[in-house]
């Protein structure tokens, strides 16, 4: 199928998404070596009739691939006639490349009674959930869940983030900023939002990418001490979920934290978004790219990207 075009050196060429073949395999090519008329005639109309997605918006399904059903996500663009990129491809989990180990999988069960976790189980003698399910704790600590020996079930007050949620959120575009995410729904303090996902990549390979991608490199380094490089790093430019489309604010509305499930290995923690305060219907989803940049003087550092947040206590820089 056509899933784009754009005009090169002179001439309009089509993207061609082929069948039973990833995205990474899709090709531009001229008008000329398309002998598909209908598919053309097809896509071009379709292109007229919904300009930049319209106002009202398509479900994401209809874009991209591998999107959970559960995953209630909009897209709209009532700004200009810029589509999602395609050569984004969704996913909810790390997609592990080279010289990215597995995990040392050494963890404990709890010790929890009839398969059920309380008060005296070790788990939640420092409860991280309270009864809703919300974060009760502002302590940037990594936060261990229940693991795949423990007795309990997957409704277990500590199985928050391996559970996932439904995501009911729009993907929209944002004058001044590109493509962003807001929520269909309020959402409370301490709620769970989703994972950062990507490409786990080596620190080394990383850092040859540069670029635009700096702006999508999470470095697992919840762990380490400060001034230490960390060992590897998430990658959202091509893959991820719809944290891909969080902006950064120098006041944002949402935090990360280390979490780990079924392992304990403190290089390759899961990444997750909580609220930190009480969002409504329709306010953007952001989170701040580099919180810990604030120590340092603009006057002392060059930075790279300057910061369009319009947040009144705008730093002026992301980092």
């Amino acid at each position: 199928r056509i899933v784009d075009d754009r005009v090169k050196g002179g001439r309009r060429e089509y993207l061609l998404k082929w069948k039973g073949y990833g995205a990474e395999d899709n090709t531009w090519e001229p008008e000329e070596n398309l002998d598909c008329p209908g598919l053309l005639a097809q896509y071009l109309r379709q292109k007229q009739q919904a300009p930049g997605y319209g106002a009202g918006g398509i479900d994401l399904r209809q874009v991209l691939r591998n999107v959970p059903d559960l995953h209630r996500i909009r897209v709209s663009n009532s700004v200009d006639n810029a589509l999602l990129p395609t050569d984004f491809t969704y996913t909810d989990d790390y997609i592990r490349r080279e010289g990215v180990p597995l995990p040392s999988n050494v963890v404990f069960p709890c010790s929890c009674t009839d398969g059920v976790c309380g008060a005296s189980c070790e788990c939640m003698r420092v409860p991280i959930y309270d009864e809703r399910g919300l974060l009760c704790t502002v302590l940037e600590y990594p936060l261990h869940e229940c693991n795949h020996l423990c007795p309990c079930p997957p409704e277990c007050p500590n199985r928050v983030v391996q559970r996932g949620r439904p995501i009911d959120m729009e993907i929209f575009r944002a004058p001044g900023k590109g493509w962003a995410a807001r929520t269909n729904k309020p959402i409370a303090k301490g709620e769970y939002i989703c994972r950062y996902t990507g490409e786990l990549l080596t620190n080394q390979d990383a850092e040859k990418r540069g670029g635009d991608t700096l702006t999508y490199l999470f470095d697992l380094d919840k762990e380490m001490p400060r001034n230490c490089e960390p060992a590897f790093t998430v990658d959202a430019r091509l893959y991820g979920n719809v944290s891909h489309f969080f902006n950064h604010s120098c006041e944002p509305n949402l935090a990360i934290w280390a979490v780990y499930i079924n392992h304990l290995d403190p290089r390759l923690h899961e990444l997750a978004f909580f609220a930190t305060r009480d969002i409504k219907v329709g306010d953007e989803l952001t989170f701040d790219y580099c919180p810990h940049d604030v120590v340092a003087s603009s006057t002392q550092t060059v930075h790279k990207f300057a910061c369009l947040c319009g947040a009144p206590k705008c730093r002026g820089f992301i980092f």
